[in-house]
This record gives C-alpha cells, sequence and structure tokens, in this order.
C-alpha cells in the first residue's frame, strides 16, 4: 500500500498543479477536460505498465535504472507528442510545417494523420511483430513455463529462432499486401520494411552497447529499449485508436492551448507510468505471477495482428482499447490459481506436520 501511494502521489499533485492554473487561467471547463484527459493516460499507462517491465527485466541493471526514470517519461513524450507531425512530414516532405500544422491547423493535421495511418500501420506491424517474436521464439533462450502450454514451448524449442522470427513477420507483410488493393501493395510493402529495418538497426545498437562500458554505450542501449516501448504506445493508442493526442481536447478553442494542454496530460500520464513500470520491476511482479511476463508478449502479438488487420478492414477504437488489458487479465488470473494451490498445499502439509507431532507426543505419554 505505501508502494502503491508513492507512485500516485507525484502524478496526482502534478494533476492537481495543472487543474488549478488551467481552472485559473483558462476557465473551469479546461480544468475539467484536462482532468478527464489525465485519467485516460492514466489508464492507457496501467495497460502498458506490464509489458514496460517485461521489456525492463531483460535489460542491463545500469540501463533498467535509466530506462525507469528520466528516459522513459522524454522517451513517451517525445514520440507520443513528436511521431505524428514526423509521420506526416515523411509523405509531404516538410517537417516544419507538419509540427506547425499539428499545432496550429489540429483539424488539417487530422485528415493529413488519416492517410499516413496506413503506412504506419504496416511499419509498426512488422516492427511490433518482431518484437514479439523474440518472446514466441525465445532468442534468448530462457528456461521458462510456457503459458499457451504445448504449442507455445514447441516454438520455444524451434532451431533458428531469429530465422522464425524474419520469417513469420515476412509472411505476414506478404499477405497482407495481397489483400490490399493492386495500387497500395508498393506502399504497404516499402514501409514494412523499413519497420524491419528499423528493428534491425535497433538491435544492432543494442548490442553494440552491452559489448562494450562507458556511459555512452549505456545511454545507447537504454535508448533502444525506451523507442521500442515508446513506439508501440504511439501505435496502440495513436493508429489503431484514431486519434492524435494534440487533437484530444476539443473543448478548448485556441489550437495552441489545445496542444499545451493535450501535452501536460501525456507528459503525467509518462511520469505514472515510469513510476508503475518501477513498482511492478522493484516488487519482482513479473517472477511472482509467472505467467504476467507471457501476458506482457502476448500483448504485443496481438497488437501487430491488429495493425495488419487495420490495413485490410476497420478496426473499432474499443477492441484496441480493450484487447491488451483482456490479455493481462487472463495472464493475471492464470497466475493466481498456482499460487492459490500452492498455498493450500503448504497449508495442508502444515496441518499434516502438526498432526503427525501430536501423534507423536501421544504415543510418548
Amino acid at each position: 500500500m505505501r508502494a502503491l501511494r508513492q507512485i500516485v502521489i507525484v502524478p496526482a499533485l502534478l494533476t492537481a498543479v495543472a487543474a488549478v492554473v488551467a481552472g485559473v487561467a483558462l476557465g473551469p471547463q479546461v480544468a475539467l477536460a484536462l482532468v478527464l484527459l489525465v485519467t485516460l493516460e492514466i489508464a492507457m499507462a496501467a495497460d502498458s505498465s506490464v509489458p514496460m517491465a517485461g521489456v525492463a527485466s531483460r535489460i542491463d541493471s545500469r540501463a533498467r535504472q535509466l530506462f525507469l526514470s528520466l528516459g522513459l517519461v522524454v522517451g513517451v513524450v517525445s514520440v507520443r507528442l513528436l511521431l505524428p507531425p514526423l509521420a506526416v512530414a515523411t509523405d509531404e516532405g516538410d517537417a516544419g510545417g507538419a509540427m506547425v500544422e499539428a499545432v496550429v491547423e489540429p483539424s488539417e493535421f487530422a485528415a493529413d494523420l488519416l492517410e499516413v495511418r496506413p503506412a504506419i500501420a504496416a511499419f509498426g506491424a512488422v516492427f511490433v511483430w518482431l518484437v514479439f517474436a523474440e518472446y514466441l521464439f525465445n532468442t534468448d533462450r530462457l528456461t521458462r513455463r510456457p503459458w499457451m502450454g504445448a504449442p507455445e514451448a514447441a516454438l520455444a524449442r524451434v532451431q533458428h529462432p531469429w530465422a522464425w522470427s524474419w520469417a513469420t513477420a515476412a509472411a505476414g507483410a506478404l499477405l497482407v499486401a495481397a489483400l490490399v488493393a493492386p495500387a497500395d501493395r508498393p506502399h504497404v510493402l516499402a514501409w514494412s520494411a523499413a519497420g524491419g529495418l528499423t528493428y534491425a538497426l535497433s538491435k544492432g545498437v543494442s548490442k553494440w552497447a552491452r559489448g562494450g562500458v562507458g556511459a555512452f554505450r549505456l545511454h545507447a542501449h537504454a535508448s533502444t529499449v525506451i523507442v521500442e516501448r515508446a513506439l508501440v504506445i504511439f501505435l496502440v493508442f495513436e493508429i489503431l485508436d484514431g486519434v492524435s493526442t494534440l487533437q484530444s481536447v476539443t473543448i478548448v478553442p485556441v489550437p495552441a492551448v489545445q496542444a499545451m494542454v493535450a501535452g501536460t496530460a501525456v507528459l503525467i500520464g509518462a511520469v505514472f507510468l515510469a513510476g508503475l513500470t518501477s513498482g511492478v520491476v522493484s516488487a519482482d511482479g513479473l517472477s511472482k505471477l509467472r505467467h504476467l511476463k507471457a501476458g506482457a508478449a502476448y500483448v504485443l502479438g496481438l497488437l501487430s495482428v491488429l495493425l495488419w488487420t487495420s490495413l485490410v478492414v476497420p478496426i473499432p477504437g474499443a477492441v484496441a482499447a480493450w484487447a491488451g488489458s483482456a490479455v493481462i487479465l487472463a495472464a493475471f488470473v492464470t497466475s493466481l490459481r498456482p499460487r492459490a494451490r500452492l498455498r493450500a498445499k503448504r497449508v495442508r502439509l502444515a496441518g499434516q506436520r502438526q498432526d503427525a507431532e501430536a501423534r507423536s507426543r501421544a504415543d510418548v505419554r
């Protein structure tokens, strides 16, 4: 309970201060909108904390501290707020203009972002699948208990796991490319290849950073993890849910102020995410709840499938918002059952020992 209070207190204070400032400067309606948006961001952060903890548990302890503190907050805020304009800029060729449009002309920017969503979905599906495939094919060759039983155990023992990772990612991209309109196929294939190249670059930098010492390599290692996780958050809440963060506060009449309010909410949500993820790691929740790490991985697999599917048919926002939560909940519930049986067994054995000791004392008498 004390740890939970420590996780909540900083975001709560930031929200209170921001709401008071917004209420005094812009009115009570804007303050209420800010609080509601912060609540949404915190809910999204709670949904993302377990996958974040799963990644944090696999990196070097020094890089983990950087990842769980300033790096996670800066990475998430930067990607959530800057990646949508950069995505539009890749299509229009004007990064500065896209940044300005996102702030001063949000409706036009939303329309431009809608046009590039298929490209980002193709990119993200391959990128996220390759991250998920690290778990599915057990590229680190770790000993673990499979959540999905024999099929998962068989996939975790395949020969050449990296080849399987890349082959399945390529198969998914080619299948989706075959299902989209012929005019869109080159675009989908090009962005799918870009997703694979970005993943390869991230892993290359991470491998190089782990192979040496020094602050620069430490920061490089942590940065690859931060970018991966921030990109995943962007994809699930910006692409599938279909709402750009900068356009989420429609009650504010001035676009620049609208972006400022939304950015404040994203910052508070990122602070909460960092604290909650750190709490899960420090409490060793992924080890105590043995299927939680698997659930975190399967969230990524589900996200990649949804992204590929969204290129063919629309995905309702509710599906994107709740599908990952359902997977984490299932992993949590199935993790509790073995623990409950273990506690019952310990109680039963303790009772048997007490009965044996009582009989032994009676025999002595």
